[in-house]
């Protein structure tokens, strides 16, 4: 289980794996507190939170809780590699935070330790986000850790970020 901590950040965070042990806490990220509802994901069945889980998990290279480190019992969001292209070397990259986090740097603090581990788990050279148009306070962030848009498919706007080494590519940049 990969844990990794932020630091000099305003509120120092853990992302830790996600497993099926925080299926519920996971689960109340997406869904709040229903008992049983339709995912989005999947079209028709209806998953409880094990199920929305393992399935999530499957569609992700990398999944991780993010936690405070004051409460680090308690999932307050998630951050995710996933769709590697290994011939391209792009992977995407995503995440959601509690609304009552947001504006504390938390994400950015995730998306950094993410980042990292893109570039050194992946040897990731491109990140792809991907927002829906109306999601005014992602694009803002994702241009505010240097994302730029790419195109458009349908109402989602892709993004993308290029990450190589600076050290192993002087002048690049």
């Amino acid at each position: 289980m990969q844990v990794m901590k932020s630091d000099g950040d305003h509120i120092k965070i853990i992302l830790k794996e996600i497993s099926v042990k925080d299926a519920e806490s996971f689960y109340r990220l997406y869904h709040g507190d229903e008992p049983n509802i339709q995912a989005q994901t999947t079209g028709k069945e209806q998953m409880n939170p094990i199920q929305f889980t393992e399935h999530i998990l499957s569609l992700c290279e990398e999944l991780y809780g993010i936690r405070t480190v004051e409460n680090e019992h308690t999932v307050i969001g998630d951050c995710a590699l996933h769709h590697w292209n290994q011939e391209e070397k792009k992977i995407d990259i995503g995440g959601s935070l509690l609304p009552e986090y947001w504006g504390k740097g938390i994400m950015s603090a995730a998306f950094k330790l993410l980042i990292a581990v893109a570039k050194e788990k992946y040897q990731a050279n491109v990140l792809v986000a991907k927002t829906e148009i109306t999601n005014l306070k992602a694009l803002k962030f994702a241009k505010k850790l240097g994302f730029q848009e790419i195109s458009n498919e349908g109402d989602i706007i892709i993004l993308e970020k290029r990450v190589l080494d600076r050290e192993a590519f002087p002048g690049i940049y």
